[in-house]
């Protein structure tokens, strides 16, 4: 790669940086270190993009992106693998008395509402003998559309999932369960973190905010170098998504039952 920077086609400034970057990095390591950086830079600007759409379709184009980045929200899910829980999403779909809900036989990872849906996330706990030993970690996580507006009606409803989960025994005594509720506002005086019990935090954020937590946790990289040609390609890539928008799962799917 050194020998790389002698190319006629690299300017002698570049040629000079990246002598110098790998004078001190490995090019396995640098290599491994900006690609990990794109790709979380990538995914803050299509993020971004598809929270410009009024009404956008959470459940295909939030969830996923919000299921790849769960670092968004904060260094304790950087520690373990994350991973879909099916078994909890079908417990809350028993529980509504809704096993079909609008679009679930498309994403059945995800709890689909009316409204909004909610993915969950959970990294095991393992016993002496490094076996897997239950839930160390729950990460509950309700998208609302853009342009919804949250308050103590989406808390307490939370509150009703986790209690429901801890009935049917899908965690022990000792899970950690973070519990976040995204939506464009928050209504007033609803802002405050709230403890659900000993292990059970909900919290209700703004995408705005998840956002700003995200480009700090990157060092604020993002408003640095946002005019990166990959990120103008992410920006061009999400226009071109944006015009050939299919329809919202509601309009293709049977309506909500009552």
């Amino acid at each position: 790669m050194i020998d790389a920077c002698n190319d006629e086609h690299v300017p002698n400034a570049n040629a000079g940086a990246l002598r110098d970057i790998l004078s001190r990095w490995p090019a396995s390591m640098a290599t491994l270190v900006l690609n990990e950086v794109e790709c979380r830079l990538r995914l803050i600007a299509e993020l971004r993009g598809k929270l410009d759409v009024v009404g956008v379709d959470e459940v295909h184009e939030l969830q996923p992106l919000v299921a790849r980045g769960l670092w968004m929200f904060g260094p304790e899910f950087e520690s373990a693998e994350f991973t879909a829980n099916a078994g909890m999403t079908r417990v809350i779909r028993k529980f509504l008395k809704d096993p079909t809900a609008v679009g679930s036989r498309n994403r059945p990872d995800f709890v689909v509402l009316p409204d909004s849906s909610i993915g969950l996330y959970a990294c095991p706990s393992y016993d002496a003998v490094h076996e897997v030993n239950g839930i160390k970690h729950l990460a509950l996580i309700e998208l609302k559309t853009t342009g919804t507006e949250i308050g103590d009606t989406e808390r307490s409803q939370v509150v009703k999932y986790v209690k429901e989960l801890r009935n049917h025994g899908c965690f022990k005594a000792h899970t950690k369960i973070d519990c976040y509720v995204l939506g464009e506002g928050i209504q007033r005086g609803e802002e405050e973190f709230w403890n659900a019990g000993p292990q059970t935090t909900i919290t209700l954020m703004r995408y705005d905010t998840l956002l700003e937590k995200a480009e700090r946790r990157l060092l604020n990289l993002y408003q640095k170098i946002k005019h990166a040609p990959f990120l103008m390609d992410q920006a061009e890539l999400s226009e071109e998504d944006d015009r050939h928008r299919p329809p919202a799962m509601n309009d293709i799917e049977a309506p909500w039952p009552h």
